[in-house]
């Protein structure tokens, strides 16, 4: 069509508006009737069609990929049957009751089923804002197939909407695309921007402390993924990529963490197919150049999206096996804002440089069971496998990193991070399964102690990152790969004693502590997505002394960065805050680092020589200190 048609076609048409009754004598019996989704679903020619008891108005194929609302709840003989690529809460009844069609299909596959006539469509309606003096029409808050479907339906209809806002991307249709024209001023539908508990909050929290400055993170809709949000608000240089963004998106906008010049070809500023949440939101999203709106296969193909470096997968579940191998997800999940849609992120994330996959969930269920299991029943359960792409566990404990584990360091990384209250259980079970030692410990009341609030990281010399955290049992595999590393003269400093090996039934009781008379403290150096522990500092109850000794250990690749001094500050800070009054160091002569070391604490100590050794005591509740 050239310019001048163009122009007759903006001028003319209002002249093609037609009722909704009009647009159904339109209709013939049988017909497939394509109708856009979610938010964006024609809700006053679906509440038309649901009410209507015209004769031509039997036996409809009503085509939406996502069903929301209930514009068609309110029809007394069922007129249509909708078929629906949605597997979500709002339509699972209906489908386990067989009152709807349900056409399983994953989103990369979508625009080829419409293409290749798999499903054909003979009526679309599509709704959108109203047309610009250019006559041309935004699809909005919703981008799925409808630029498929337009080319392909023998007739469309546009229900234009002005509270549909207008959005950049691919979402311009123009007037000349469409057949008819109905007006509407129903308010698109909206999702309740509900407040999340403080479990929620720690699982975001524990999330947020994985997602590096200058990520892009692929955030979804739900009470996770805003608690996520909230804590990135201090983080700098963030992309959003996803499927659906909902109300976090203003918050995490406004306060600066998504920059305006960060190229989005990179995985800068927010790229979705959808947006879901209040009127708020959609107001927000209007004509707002940060936010652009692509089909849902843009967004799905991970070997397409793999090139965002940095790149962050978030996917939510209900109940996990303690491989991490296999989830259950929410039954709500539907396909766009499900599982699928999530590990779609997660996949590209795994083969991003630098990227993560994490999957998050509440550590126990509403009647307090374990989500995280040694197998599931498959009987009861709809297990799906998570393709071997998942490297993070997020509970409210803690962080269980998978990355190149075998199946007895993820079982303890993953009781590590269960509920305290199952921990003992899910051990005899791994026992039992020769998935762990005979003789590991886990002492249950003692991981219950575990202390995350004083979880922190700290940037050192040379830029130096580092996630400090009190010791797990977990870190048993870790701790030996530190020992190792030592020379034998590190060794002989901070033991005393001539040690060439440190075994399993050594180590594992060197990690397992009770975090009141014995604490410590580890260093976690982060490469990609390797973790190596660099760095352990700990105090421990002597009875000969009435005091707590203090010692330490850096990986020498790491010493003259600061670790050390750090490591025995944030030491003595989490004494003070116990009341602890006394630590007592004990020094060989030749150990001049670690001396150097303990001169330079906040504590200054009194140093005394006995019996060979330099003997350090440190008055931690002295006013001078």
């Amino acid at each position: 069509m050239s310019e001048n048609e163009k122009t007759a076609h903006c001028l003319d048409w209002q002249a093609k508006v037609i009722s909704t009754d009009d647009l159904l004598e339109k209709f013939r019996p049988g017909q497939k009737i394509f109708v856009t989704s979610g938010v964006a679903a024609p809700g006053k020619t679906l509440a038309a069609i649901a009410r209507s008891e015209a004769r031509n108005i039997r036996d409809l194929e009503i085509i939406q990929l996502i069903t929301l609302g209930d514009y068609l709840s309110h029809s007394n003989a069922r007129q249509y049957r909708l078929k629906t690529f949605n597997i979500g809460e709002s339509i699972s009844k209906e489908v386990a009751e067989g009152k709807v069609d349900f056409i399983p299909a994953n989103l990369m596959e979508l625009p080829y089923i419409f293409l290749s006539g798999a499903v054909g469509v003979d009526i679309a309606v599509i709704q959108t804002s109203v047309p610009d003096d250019k006559g041309f029409m935004s699809l909005g808050v919703s981008v799925d197939v409808a630029n498929i479907v337009i080319k392909q339906a023998q007739m469309v209809v546009a229900e234009i909407n002005p509270h549909m806002p207008v959005t950049r991307g691919e979402t311009a249709v123009h007037i000349s695309s469409f057949d008819h024209f109905i007006e509407s001023d129903l308010p698109l539908l909206e999702r309740e921007n509900k407040p999340y508990n403080d479990t929620t909050d720690r699982i975001g929290w524990n999330i947020a402390n994985l997602i590096e400055d200058g990520a892009t993170v692929a955030l979804h809709v739900g009470k996770i993924f805003s608690a996520v949000a909230s804590h990135l608000k201090s983080k700098k240089n963030l992309g959003i990529l996803t499927h659906v963004i909902s109300d976090w998106a203003i918050d995490l906008i406004e306060s600066g963490t998504v920059p305006l010049d960060r190229s989005r070809y990179s995985g800068g500023l927010v790229t979705a197919s959808y947006c879901y949440g209040t009127r708020a939101l959609y107001d927000y999203v209007n004509r707002n150049p940060i936010f652009e709106f692509y089909p849902i296969a843009r967004l799905s193909n991970p070997f397409v999206v793999r090139r965002i470096q940095n790149l962050v997968g978030i996917m939510n579940v209900k109940k996990i096996d303690i491989s991490g191998e296999s989830v259950i997800f929410h039954s709500g999940d539907n396909l766009l804002t499900g599982y699928e849609s999530k590990l779609n992120f997660a996949i590209a994330a795994t083969i991003s440089k630098k990227g993560k996959a994490i999957v998050a969930l509440n550590s126990v269920d509403k009647e307090g069971k374990s989500n995280i299991v040694i197998r599931h029943d498959c009987d009861t359960d709809n297990p799906h496998s998570t393709l071997g792409v998942v490297k993070y566990i997020v509970t409210e404990y803690g962080v269980a990193n998978l990355f190149g584990k075998s199946i007895r360091e993820r079982a303890l990384a993953m009781i590590d991070i269960a509920h305290p209250d199952h921990r003992e259980d899910l051990l005899a079970q791994a026992k039992a399964l020769n998935y762990l030692y005979a003789d590991q410990i886990y002492i249950a009341h003692h991981a219950a102690n575990y202390p995350a609030g004083l979880e922190t990281r700290k940037t050192l010399k040379d830029g130096l990152e580092l996630k400090i955290r009190p010791i797990k049992p977990s870190d048993e595999d870790m701790m030996r790969r530190l020992f190792y590393n030592f020379s034998d003269e590190s060794k002989y400093f901070r033991y005393f004693a001539s040690k060439p090996v440190m075994p399993h039934k050594e180590m594992q009781k060197y990690a397992s502590i009770d975090y009141r008379d014995i604490f410590s403290v580890v260093a976690i150096a982060e490469k990609g997505r390797n973790e190596r522990i660099i760095a352990e500092a700990r105090y421990a109850y002597d009875k000969r002394t009435d005091a707590y000794e203090i010692a330490f250990i850096v990986d020498e690749d790491f010493q003259g960065k600061g670790v050390a001094t750090f490591m025995c500050d944030y030491l003595i800070k989490i004494a003070r805050d116990r009341g602890i009054a006394r630590f007592v160091a004990f020094v060989l002569p030749r150990n001049e680092a670690m001396l150097k070391v303990f001169d330079k604490c906040s504590v200054k100590p009194a140093r005394a020589y006995e019996e060979n050794t330099y003997v350090l005591r440190f008055d931690l509740l002295s006013p001078q200190n």
